[in-house]
């Protein structure tokens, strides 16, 4: 449930707030009508956005933000303001409001607000746990899990960056987690009770990118029908992460390479030059030095941004994690929709680490929670494996090597189920070990029980009675028996 906050002391204005975005179940709005009221209501609801106009009748916004900093730091705050108002509102976001809506309101532009609101609440709020040996406490999908080698460098170069005030470039192919690297910076800075904000520089048109950045001032450009304040001032104090820096266009480059070196900056269409202070972590899955020697990138940029590099390793080089992230992803599916699959076969477990990943986290992710979708028992088996996992050129010439092997990956899950306080190792491992055979043999049979029974040594009435209470279920084959 999304708590919302909204302080204003028009009725009228608090009850649109209710009705427009209450239509949504997941959103709960709370209301107030002075700043004591809402102060009082984030100390018992525990909001996720606060939605404030800048004129209260017993105090100023401007003064109630100050107050909300020390009772809730992480709490994202969205202004409401007057035609007169703005220059308090932009003071505000200086100091690290989300964002500024004026009069009369369109809210459309509140639910996009909001949402954006809500996701930067669990980014602040969420703590990034980078000791391998600890266990997480973050919501499933957020989680940096690793314990080979290679990620030990990571949280080692984690540890020794997070508090200096340097630019970080992290870099890594597509899916490799970099966006986690940065809030684990971030979660582990002395500007954590500060903004933290993310921008894809690929993912916003070259047009609205500086504007996204920068901010503009009212009549900039065409459709600039008000003053915009861009991502540099929002985070003042903060950490901007600019994700997938590489696709940055040159003139872009230049004004970022101006505020890296001075924190100044203006907004487009305007004079008015705005000193901020920023932390900035750059992320890439190109060759940077390629691109520079192309004259594709500056080379004085890449210099600037590069003054402490991370590099994340695809998931084809993390082999001992592979099984770490799987069981993650698997309690995440299996609390998102509400099954009860209890672990993976040593077959399926054979192909998902023999793949290769080409898409590294994001990719095995997607492949666990598709699987889990199409597996109706409490064992995950080849079959509800994606086609593009059983059919790799791995898949078919992959076979069993101690690392592998059966006995290894059973000595696993037991380690796992006994980490998880298990109180019924035996018989969880007995369904398991007896699944796996009975649907071997009778793949082999092509389901002709009869068949089955015979391979496996025991009657029919046996075979039957434990598919019963295993719950499986074989179509009928015809044949003579």
């Amino acid at each position: 449930m999304n708590k919302i906050l909204v302080i204003d002391d028009e009725r009228a204005i608090l009850r649109a707030f209710e009705r427009a975005l209450e239509k949504d179940e997941s959103n709960q709005v709370i209301t107030a009508a002075t700043a004591a009221d809402g102060l009082a209501a984030i100390q018992e609801h525990h909001p996720d956005v606060a939605v404030i106009d800048v004129m209260l009748p017993d105090q100023s916004g401007l003064e109630l933000f100050a107050d909300i900093k020390d009772v809730d730091p992480h709490l994202p705050v969205v202004f409401i303001t007057g035609g007169g108002s703005s220059g308090t509102a932009i003071e505000a976001m200086q100091q690290g409001a989300l964002d500024c809506l004026t009069k009369p309101i369109d809210f459309g532009e509140v639910r996009r607000t909001i949402e954006k609101a809500v996701r930067n609440r669990r980014l602040m709020s969420e703590s990034l746990n980078i000791d391998p040996n600890e266990p997480s406490e973050v919501a499933p999908g957020e989680a940096m899990i690793g314990r080979c080698p290679q990620m030990q460098v990571v949280y080692k170069a984690i540890g020794r960056v997070a508090n200096q005030n340097v630019t970080v470039l992290i870099r890594g192919e597509s899916g490799t987690g970099k966006e986690l690297i940065a809030r684990a910076l971030y979660q582990h800075s002395d500007r954590r009770d500060k903004p933290f904000l993310a921008v894809n520089c690929a993912a916003i048109p070259d047009t609205l990118l500086e504007s996204e950045l920068f901010g503009h001032e009212k009549g900039a450009f065409t459709g600039a029908d008000r003053q915009h304040i861009g991502k540099f001032e929002q985070c003042n104090g903060g950490t901007l992460f600019l994700d997938e820096i590489g696709d940055m266009q040159p003139l872009l480059q230049s004004k970022l390479l101006r505020i890296l070196q001075e924190q100044r900056f203006e907004r487009v269409g305007g004079k008015e030059t705005i000193e901020t202070n920023v932390r900035v972590i750059a992320a890439t899955n190109r060759n940077m030095e390629q691109m520079v020697a192309d004259n594709q990138f500056r080379g004085d940029l890449y210099y600037r941004l590069n003054g402490y590099t991370i590099y994340l390793p695809p998931l084809r080089e993390r082999h001992d994690d592979i099984l770490l992230l799987i069981e993650h992803f698997l309690a995440a599916a299996n609390t998102d929709y509400s099954k009860q699959i209890r672990g993976v076969s040593p077959e399926a477990m054979m192909l998902l680490r023999s793949y290769p990943w080409p898409g590294n986290i994001r990719e095995l992710q997607g492949v666990v929670r598709q699987a889990v979708l199409d597996t109706s028992g409490p064992i995950l088996f080849p079959e509800a494996l994606p086609q593009v996992v059983t059919s790799s050129d791995s898949a078919k010439t992959q076979t069993f090597d101690p690392a592998t092997s059966p006995t290894d990956l059973l000595r696993h899950w037991v380690q796992t189920r006994l980490a998880d306080e298990s109180k019924a190792v035996y018989d969880e491992a007995l369904e398991l070990l007896e699944r796996t055979i009975f649907t071997e043999v009778l793949k082999a049979t092509g389901g002709n029980q009869a068949d089955a029974a015979t391979r496996l040594g025991i009657t029919r009435t046996t075979l039957r009675t434990k598919l019963r209470k295993l719950g499986m279920v074989v179509e009928k084959v015809v044949g003579d028996e």
